[in-house]
This record gives structure tokens, sequence and C-alpha cells, in this order.
């Protein structure tokens, strides 16, 4: 039986291939080549996370940031699941840009400028565009930005729309499994990423990574589904008639459902696998799933609709 492949979506492989300096330049004059990057270097954060784990408390990793020769900074994420919230993880990850690189002697006057880049293996504005990129704007005049020296810009892999490098496009061709492009860059990445799926030693990281995140979604659908039976009993035995009854059972396993859903999330499970494991578990049809799904996604977006 053929070895699982692990290719630069996986959250290993990106950050061996983004700890090469040489990768990071070339990436990001991919991007961003009206800047003209000569040179980076890798500063390493003061506070790192474990990036075989989540930051328990925002479910983001953030452990290095990249610096070019100008002194602008730059996080390079890789993001696979479409799970709603992205603006905020977005915001996060800018936040933590500016508490890294800001000196203890200096003001917000001496922030420099900063990249929060996401490679995103789905279309995270539905647009079929290949690159996204925000800024601040007045919102009645839109020609008119506010400075805040700050980019996001959203990569989807997936896209068809809009001018980019060939270089870049050769870099979500790596992300989609293409090993046809003949781009140096290209060529370099999958030679670089076939090298670590062949590493004895690197592989069995990759399968430990594999089991825990394995492990860790069995432990959370198992936590949900408890916490969602429990809630669902306590709602029901709240009520004192037997219409109140009903309805707190329908209630508490509305919660149970909405539960597991955020569980998985954790998880970080891709929204098409809890759509159809929540259809598996909970005995509904996948319409039915989808729509729970739904909810959730409004709710973490303020109840947008």
């Amino acid at each position: 039986m053929a070895q699982e492949y692990f290719d630069f979506t996986n959250d290993l492989i990106f950050r061996w291939v983004m700890e090469r300096e040489e990768n990071c330049l070339a990436i990001l004059r991919a991007i961003l080549p009206e800047l003209k990057i000569t040179a980076v270097k890798r500063r390493e954060n003061e506070h790192p996370v474990n990036y075989l784990a989540f930051d328990d408390e925002r479910g983001v990793r953030f452990d290095a940031i990249i610096e070019d020769d100008q002194e602008r900074f730059y996080d390079v994420e890789m993001q696979v699941a479409n799970q709603p919230g992205l603006g905020k993880r977005v915001r996060y990850y800018q936040a933590q840009i500016d508490q890294e690189t800001l000196k203890k002697s200096e003001d917000y006057d001496d922030l420099r400028e900063s990249y929060v880049i996401f490679f995103c293996a789905f279309d995270p504005c539905g647009q079929d565009r290949r690159l996204y990129q925000f800024h601040y704007y007045e919102d009645d005049d839109r020609q008119l930005r506010l400075p805040t020296n700050s980019h996001v810009i959203l990569i989807n892999a997936l896209g068809t729309k809009g001018q980019i490098t060939p270089a870049l496009a050769a870099v979500l061709d790596v992300m989609n499994r293409r090993r046809d492009n003949a781009n140096p860059l290209a060529v370099r990445l999958v030679k670089e990423i076939d090298g670590y799926n062949r590493d004895k030693k690197r592989r069995r990281t990759l399968m430990n990574l594999k089991m825990r995140l394995k492990d860790e979604w069995k432990l959370g659908l198992s936590e949900g589904l408890d916490q969602g039976r429990a809630e669902g009993k306590a709602e029901g035995l709240s009520q004192g008639r037997a219409e109140g009854l009903s309805q707190g059972r329908a209630e508490g396993r509305d919660e149970m459902t909405l539960g597991l859903i955020h569980a998985l999330q954790a998880q970080g499970m891709p929204q098409k696998q809890i759509v159809e494991a929540l259809a598996l578990t909970r005995k509904i049809s996948l319409a039915e799933a989808q729509r729970y799904y739904e909810q959730v996604a409004r709710a973490a977006n303020g109840g947008e609709h």
C-alpha cells in the first residue's frame, strides 16, 4: 500500500519549508514583486507557541515573523479549513506582529509596515479571485484610506480570476499537488517536500502529529456529545409541562449538535467533514447538518446573514 503523502498544506510541511529563508524570500517576492525584497530573516517570537498544538485560548499558532531588508514585517500562514471568523483570526495575527516587533522604548509612531498573508486552500471571499488584498477605507468614500501601514492578503488556491506572478501561480500549483509546473520555485518546493516525506525522522513526526490530531478529534467528538446531552437533559428538566419538556428536549438536541460543531472546529476539521460527521452521529440529513453548521457560522460572525 502506498504511503500517505504530506503536501504543502500540511502544518509541519509548511513550517519546514518556511523555516528556510531562501524559501521565505522567494515566496514573498512571488506575492509582492513591487516591493523588490532582496533579503529576509526570521525573527523567532519572544513568546513562542508550540507548533504541535493550538493556542488553548484562541486556536491559533504564531511562532515566527519574517523581516525584510527594509524592516517590513510579514506573517505567512497556511489555512486549510474554511472556518468562521477568518477576519478575527487575521486581526489577532496583526496584533501579535505589532506586539512582538514594537520595542519597549518605542510608541505607535514607530510601528513598521506589516503584512498578514494567508494561503487558503479554499476561496475565502467567494469571488473566484486568486488574490484578495484588504486595507482600512472610509465607508462612504472608498478613495479615502486610513494609513495604518498594515496589509492583509488572502491567497485563494482555487481561484481563476486576476493577475498574479508566474512564481505565485507555481506556488499554488504546489498547493494543489500539480507536479508539472516547470517554474524553478515549483520544482524546488516539490523536491523539498518530497524529501521531507522520504526522511524517516520527519515522517515519524508527521505521523505522530496526525495521530495526535485524530485522538484530539475523537476526544472533542466525545466531549461535544456529552456536553450536549447534559445541556439537553438540564434544559428538559427545567420545563414544568409536557410542551415545555418537549421543547427542552428539542433545544437540548440543538445545543448538543451545536456543541459538537464547535468541538470539531476547534480540532481544525474542514467544513465538509464536519457536516458529514454531524449527519452520521446525529442521524440527520446532510442538508439539516449543513443548516446547523451555517447557524454556528452566523453566530460567529455576529448574526450576519
